[in-house]
């Protein structure tokens, strides 16, 4: 599998489990790594701080077929630099929503994710995510607490 593959299964996998809602996951995600965005004044970082972030707000909120989301991430243009083990990832994502199995499915959310890596040990891990959001919609202010989508 090369660098590119490996990174953009985690970019993958990180939409797997934000939409279960398997926040062990993510704090291992990204526990090597610094998370900002959405204009926020300050960033997270560590295990602890990434599992409160993670924890917080309508994230907590499940259905019986797991939360109620649907994290698409696509555009993923990654750049590899293999001597020195890093990368970067510039990304689209779209936040996809439905409150009941009744309700139509519908984008609340949309914007990019600046990412930054790096290969320890043969893995690669997060180093860096910036949330950046381009597109709101009337449900998404309760996302927009200073937390990740």
């Amino acid at each position: 599998m090369t660098p590119q593959d490996e990174i953009r299964n985690l970019l993958y996998r990180y939409c797997e489990m934000i939409d279960s809602g398997d926040v062990d996951g993510l704090v291992d995600l990204f526990a090597d790594a610094v998370v900002s965005g959405f204009g926020a004044t300050r960033a997270w970082r560590g295990r602890e701080e990434i599992r409160t972030m993670y924890s917080s707000g309508d994230r907590r909120e499940r259905t019986s077929g797991g939360r109620a989301t649907k994290h698409i991430t696509t555009n993923a243009l990654i750049e590899v630099d293999e001597a020195a083990s890093t990368a970067t990832s510039r990304s689209y994502w779209v936040l996809l929503v439905s409150t009941s199995p009744n309700d139509p499915i519908r984008p609340i959310l949309a914007g990019r994710y600046h990412d930054a890596f790096t290969c320890i040990d043969g893995r690669w891990r997060f180093t860096a995510r910036e949330y950046i959001v381009d597109l709101t919609g009337a449900e998404s202010s309760a996302l927009l607490g200073g937390a990740a989508t």
